[in-house]
């Protein structure tokens, strides 16, 4: 049940950062939605249970 609310978090991260590409002045929009695809998909692998904390 751990690494299903830690998958949950990280997803739920990642899900923000695309959300907020255009609203951000930090990085390009691209960088920003790229990385949050990043988080997300690691928030999968997580929940799938292929990576572990």
């Amino acid at each position: 049940m751990k690494e299903k609310m830690m998958a949950l978090l990280i997803g739920l991260i990642g899900a923000t950062l695309t959300l907020f590409a255009y609203s951000q002045t930090f990085i390009s929009p691209t960088q920003c939605i790229t990385l949050g695809l990043l988080v997300l998909m690691l928030g999968l692998l997580i929940g799938e249970g292929l990576i572990s904390f």
